[in-house]
């Protein structure tokens, strides 16, 4: 981290009001003046990763995100709503269970950060509220990938009804296009 003369000179006078005030916040003021006083900002880098290391997430992966979560959403409430029989055919089609989101793989797919940020703080896709999300694996995201537009090929024809045994399967069953 770099900072200028007089990005420092703010620094030390907004830590100064920080002080006067006696505000208790998440910010270490002592370790932020200490790393500026002795040179050492770089450790500002290693201690303060998620404020100064956060990058923008692009747009098309909280689109491909929310597409997915979605996906998921109907899948699994289709699949809820179905008569026991066509579950079981929908459990037979599919390893003997039912549809259920897995996540993404939460060391690789910026999905997984985005998709966290929908349900916990956003209160969005309150299906997934209380899972983990990190499938701990790789082979997720291409996985929905591939499934996503038979998903939306279908959606397009549901109108006001749910996904039948055999559409879940379909998707399901989905292979790259």
């Amino acid at each position: 981290m770099k900072l200028t003369d007089g990005e420092k000179i703010i620094i030390a006078m907004l830590a100064d009001v920080h002080k006067a005030l006696k505000i208790e916040g998440e910010t270490d003021v002592k370790h932020l003046m200490e790393s500026i006083y002795s040179g050492n900002l770089w450790s500002l880098d290693w201690d303060w990763q998620g404020l100064l290391g956060a990058k923008e997430t692009p747009d098309h992966v909280v689109k491909e995100t929310a597409d997915i979560l979605d996906m998921w959403s109907l899948l699994e409430t289709a699949y809820e709503r179905l008569e026991e029989a066509d579950k079981d055919k929908v459990k037979a089609a599919n390893h003997g269970h039912g549809p259920v989101f897995s996540g993404f793989d939460g060391n690789n797919d910026d999905h997984f950060g985005v998709a966290k940020h929908f349900i916990e703080v956003m209160d969005r896709f309150a299906h997934f509220e209380g899972r983990d999300l990190n499938s701990h694996s790789q082979m997720s995201l291409p996985r929905y990938r591939q499934m996503y537009p038979k998903f939306e090929e279908l959606r397009a024809k549901l109108a006001d009804r749910d996904l039948t045994a055999d559409e879940i399967i379909s998707v399901l069953q989905a292979e790259a296009a």
